[in-house]
């Protein structure tokens, strides 16, 4: 039996449910090939801002549509992928509406018809409450509207597909009434979503679980939300590894499905380290996988890919991951200038990490085998070579700073400093970290409630270039300021 076999989760892939451009069909099959070959088992098609899927969930997708997403569940047959296909109606829908319902039923039988199995029912980023006077007669709850809808899908849909129900309260580990209903009444071969503590959890534990799988009377399904970058998170490209989850979720989660970003190419780092992960999460070692889908992802251009992507490992599981290599030398330096040694002993190893990070733009611009990916991270290219240019620029006046020049030549190379980097330009794109980013972490969707928990959401000054520029800048003041000594 391989590892794939025997892993404990029953479900493990992606749920494309992201905000923004949903992935095109070429993406999409993409996407099934890498979850294949990467031992994962299912796709779920949820993007929030296909139109079909929820601001229009009524209407049905075009033939052409339609004809594409049955080649894509006869790819994922063939690869070991389950497609399966959510739709979100809770914008618009009147739960005791007999059209509605039908409606519903007929979307996704629809889906059925094509050769899919595995459905969802999405209740996600929807009012909590109802507000329609006729569901408000029928209903004693919005948890009861949800389950009648959910049993009656499940009818319509037969006895041989998988239902997934994505809840309106889909994070947090606290019981609420509208859990403890539904966890009572709905069906238990309906399987609940959930994301973990948060929106975006930057860890997620056996105990947490067990808590929301007690509340809902079954194991949970994670709905893990790595590495999205939508919404407040667009400046970041996540793509760092699979960690923060412990081994023993896989005693009260029946599986996990990642939600990556719209830039899907540039996911496969996370992708594939969950993939490890999921497969044997006792023996995973996420360095170790990160190595190898950096390798893999950065064909053509190894070397400098992976210093790329060490440079964009920060986001709600690594908060702080920024270059771990360079920002030890930059602590280095930091350190030997706050005692008083010579700092001119930490420059040379700095100098030479950030000589090495210069030509990697050039280098994935020209030799990165996949153009898909290039073009999807070639904003974050052009910010990485920004930030590396700043810093280097810098520490070549820091260089002068601690030369054998002349004391006015130091204070004209501090000039030449500032003036270079008022040249650039600090683009919007996080590398070395970010200047501003939010993380929505909430712990409450209810209307009322709404609330960010204690996990870090809105981050700002942690780009690893302006420390370093900052850094050098109050040593020029302060060797070059006569009241602060000579130097």
């Amino acid at each position: 039996m391989s590892p794939i076999d025997a892993s404990p989760f029953r479900h493990r892939g992606v749920v494309e449910g992201f905000y923004g451009t949903p992935l095109s069909t070429e993406d999409r099959r993409w996407l099934v090939g890498c979850l294949g070959r990467w031992g994962m088992n299912v796709y779920l098609h949820a993007p929030k801002d296909d139109p079909r899927h929820r601001a229009r969930w009524r209407e049905a997708y075009p033939e052409s549509e339609m004809e594409a997403f049955a080649s894509l569940i006869e790819l994922g047959g063939r690869d070991g992928v389950a497609v399966g296909f959510a739709v979100s109606p809770g914008l618009s829908i009147e739960y005791a509406a007999a059209a509605d319902r039908a409606a519903l039923a007929a979307k996704l039988a629809a889906f059925r018809s094509l050769g899919s199995r595995w459905f969802a029912l999405a209740l996600d980023d929807v009012p909590s409450e109802l507000r329609h006077a006729r569901d408000r007669h029928a209903f004693r709850s919005l948890a009861a509207a949800h389950v009648s809808l959910a049993h009656e899908v499940a009818e319509a849909l037969g006895p041989d597909v998988t239902l997934w129900l994505i809840p309106t309260d889909y994070l947090g580990t606290e019981g609420t009434p509208y859990l403890e209903e539904l966890g009572a009444t709905l069906d238990p071969r309906i399987e609940v979503g959930w994301t973990g503590r948060t929106v975006v959890s930057p860890t997620i534990t056996a105990s947490e679980a067990a808590a929301r799988a007690a509340t809902l009377r079954r194991p949970v399904l994670l709905w893990d939300n790595v590495p999205v970058a939508d919404g407040p998170m667009r400046p970041m490209l996540h793509l760092g590894p699979y960690t923060g989850r412990e081994a023993d979720l896989a005693r009260h989660a029946s599986g996990v499905l990642l939600n990556p970003m719209q830039r899907i190419r540039a996911s496969a780092p996370a992708l594939a380290t969950a993939a490890r992960f999921l497969a044997d999460p006792r023996h995973y070692d996420a360095e170790s996988a990160w190595r190898d889908a950096v390798a893999e992802a950065g064909a053509g251009a190894p070397e400098a890919f992976a210093l790329f992507a060490a440079a964009h490992r920060y986001s709600a599981l690594a908060p702080g991951d920024r270059d771990r290599q360079l920002e030890a030398a930059i602590t280095a330096l930091a350190d030997a200038l706050a005692r008083g040694r010579d700092a001119g002993r930490e420059i040379a190893p700095l100098a030479s990490l950030l000589e090495g990070r210069a030509d990697v733009a050039e280098a994935l611009l020209e030799d990165l085998r996949d153009d898909a990916l290039r073009r999807e991270i070639e904003p974050w290219i052009v910010s990485h070579a920004i930030e590396t240019r700043r810093m280097r620029t810098a520490v070549r006046a820091l260089e002068a700073f601690f030369g054998p020049g002349s004391r006015s030549q130091q204070v004209l190379a501090f000039f030449a400093m500032q003036g270079a980097l008022s040249r650039e330009t600090c683009p919007p794109q996080a590398s070395y970290g970010p200047r501003r980013v939010l993380y929505p972490q909430l712990v409450s969707m209810s209307d009322e409630a709404m609330a960010f928990g204690s996990d870090p959401a809105l981050v700002t000054g942690a780009c690893l270039a302006d420390e370093l520029v900052a850094l050098i800048e109050r040593v020029a003041i302060e060797r070059y300021t006569r009241s602060g000594g000579s130097g």
